[in-house]
């Protein structure tokens, strides 16, 4: 039967008056500017986080302070070496996970001034103790011993305890806690 022609095409009948290529044309269109927009949404973080590694931003230690509070100063003993936790925000390059445990520290009060060792040895990344004299510290996975100022005094660390800047604010000890590569003699630092 023949169709009325002042009646409305059907929605999956193609158009009687659009030539094929047009509407090949337009589908292509549409295609491209679908997959612009995924390339873009995807593009856009990853340039940010690339961006922010080389210049210190998230995703790189590369020198980025990243202060976090420790303790309070008053709470800390003048010449007794403290172990305590550091917790704060822990960040990738599309998260932040709130109060995490990010490692820990060795704090020594000095007066009004405090100093901080990472607790993680620089030999194979075991977890530093202080010895029972409380003069020293020792790593119990490979032997290596450390004097309160952190200098190696025997075993295989390939360096000094990793120190840690630290200042006092408003009362409370801060420090710029960062992480290092283990098993090697220079500073260098990772990313976390």
């Amino acid at each position: 039967m023949p169709q009325d022609p002042g009646a409305p095409a059907s929605a999956g009948a193609p158009s009687p008056g659009a030539p094929p290529g047009e509407r090949r044309g337009a589908l292509k269109a549409l295609v491209a500017i679908g997959g612009l927009a995924y390339a873009g949404a995807i593009a856009v973080p990853a340039a940010s986080f690339l961006a922010g590694s080389t210049s210190g931003g998230a995703g790189a230690g590369g020198g980025r302070e990243r202060w976090v509070r420790i303790a309070r100063l008053d709470d800390l003993p003048a010449g007794e070496p403290r172990r305590l936790q550091v917790i704060g925000d822990e960040r990738d390059a599309f998260t932040v996970a709130k109060d995490q445990l990010l490692g820990s520290v060795w704090i020594l009060r000095e007066g009004e001034k405090v100093r901080a060792m990472s607790a993680t040895c620089p030999h194979l990344g075991c977890a530093i103790d202080l010895n029972d004299d409380k003069k020293s510290f020792n790593c119990p996975c490979h032997a290596s011993r450390f004097a309160l100022s952190g200098v190696p005094e025997t075993g295989p660390s390939p360096r000094p305890m990793d120190p840690l800047a630290t200042r006092v604010v408003d009362g409370w000890v801060e420090v710029d806690f960062r992480r290092y590569r283990d098993g090697i003699a220079e500073l260098q630092e990772i990313a976390g």
